[in-house]
Formats: C-alpha cells, structure tokens, sequence
C-alpha cells in the first residue's frame, strides 16, 4: 500500500475556459436609408432558416444604432451566412473578424451609393 500516491493534482479536471460563441452583425452605409426594410426581412429570414434546422441558432438582438443596423447572433454560422446573403443580394463592402481561440466573428457590411 505504500506504492498509493497520496497527492494528487485535479488540474486536469478543471472545467475548460468557455468558448465565446455567437457573432455581430453591422451594417452601415447611405443605401440602408432606401433599402432598411427589406436588408431587414433579409437578416430576419435568415435567422428563421437558421431556427428551423436548430432552434439555438437564433437573432438574439437587431437593433438600429447611430443610423445603422446591429444584429447580434447565438451561432457564428448565422453571422456569416447573413454576411453573405447581403453580400450576395446588395453586393457592398464586408469584412469578417474572427477572434483567436473563439467561435465568435464580427461581420461588418457597408454600402454608400
């Protein structure tokens, strides 16, 4: 019985950091002012496909700031497919930001015309 370890290290037992998750959305730009219904709808429809194929996938805030859009996401798969559909229906400027370590990405979506 002397061989028995009697100190033992629980280090690696530790729950693990928790991984942020989610995403935001910003959109900014002249052409909202003619178009903020409908990139609206777009964002809205794409948060609910995203709900029907896994209900924690969600828009959890779409907000109108400082004459813009703000939309923040529960997944950054929804982030980046709304970044994308905009991208690929009003066309504009976008870059993705995307935080090291994380499963958290920043979408900024901009067109002035």
């Amino acid at each position: 019985m002397s061989n028995i370890p009697t100190g033992r290290h629980y280090e690696g037992y530790r729950d693990q950091k928790k991984i942020e998750q989610g995403g935001i959305v910003r959109l900014c730009g002249s052409f909202l002012l003619d178009h903020e219904a409908d990139i609206l709808n777009l964002i809205k429809h794409e948060g609910l496909l995203a709900a029907e194929k896994n209900p924690q996938n969600k828009i959890l805030t779409l907000a109108k700031i400082d004459g813009g859009i703000v939309a923040e996401t529960s997944d950054h798969h929804l982030a980046l497919r709304i970044g994308k559909a905009l991208l690929h229906a009003y066309k504009g400027e976008h870059q993705y930001k995307f935080t090291k370590g994380e499963k958290f990405v920043e979408v900024d979506w901009q067109r002035n015309d």
